[in-house]
């Protein structure tokens, strides 16, 4: 079903007003992918919620404001697709291949993206309660975006969400959201954690050689076990 969902560059009290129908099959949807032959394929506004879309590959697609709610997205190739402002929660997203791709304002809130491949992804919007174990985020961009600012910056929210075993190096999480996420064994080196919310965050295990968590909140967080603390920035206790 389609849920129209609208909310701020801050993300902030979304609002369910309308449900439909899928609009395509997922036969369909290959055949557009298709017939778009060396040039992007559309699905603007399309909603594919609910679809079986496993394996596929969109060829760089744009999925601009697209309902992908409850589809399943496993190991399709998304790599550098246009997903802003797209609706994908509860969706099946494991090993899937979103690598570049653009998520700006986009909605993730309870997907699966186990194993998924979002290396040098862009990445702001909801994910909370996300599963992201074992998924390389390497280089990824989920940093504020100070270009666009009310009463605050629009930001990554992460909260509850499970990234154990996951490959943030080099990552941008400049004010990200990240109350109690589950970050055991992840690799964070170099990552840029500055004024982010990692308030209850279990990092046990984790690799935070030569990140930055300058003004971060650090409250309650979990750092036994962490290698590369005297590498770190704003651990001087931890």
């Amino acid at each position: 079903m389609r849920c129209y969902v609208f909310y701020s560059l801050l993300l902030i009290n979304p609002v369910t007003l309308s449900c439909e129908a899928a609009e395509l099959t997922r036969e369909q949807v290959i055949a557009t992918i298709a017939s778009a032959g060396n040039n992007q394929p559309k699905f603007h506004n399309k909603d594919l919620s609910g679809l079986d879309l496993s394996g596929i590959d969109f060829k760089g697609a744009d999925l601009f404001s697209a309902n992908l709610d409850g589809c399943n997205l496993s190991e399709a190739k998304l790599k550098g697709a246009n997903l802003n402002r797209a609706q994908i929660r509860k969706a099946m997203l494991n090993r899937a291949d979103l690598s570049g791709a653009s998520l700006y304002a986009v909605v993730l809130d309870s997907s699966d993206l186990t194993d998924a491949n979002l290396t040098g992804s862009r990445i702001i919007g909801l994910l909370n309660n996300v599963n992201l174990t074992n998924a390389k985020l390497k280089d990824a961009n989920l940093g504020a975006d100070m270009t666009n600012q009310g009463m605050a910056p629009a930001r990554v929210e992460m909260n509850n969400a499970v990234l154990n075993g996951v490959d943030l190096s080099g990552a941008n999480l400049i004010h990200a959201v990240m109350s109690y996420a589950k970050l055991q064994k992840a690799n964070l080196s170099k990552v840029r954690f500055r004024w982010a919310d990692l308030s209850g965050a279990n990092l046990n295990g984790a690799d935070v050689s030569e990140a930055d968590f300058r003004n971060a909140n650090l409250e309650g967080a979990n750092f036994k076990n962490v290698n590369g603390v005297e590498t770190a920035l704003g651990l001087k206790n931890k």
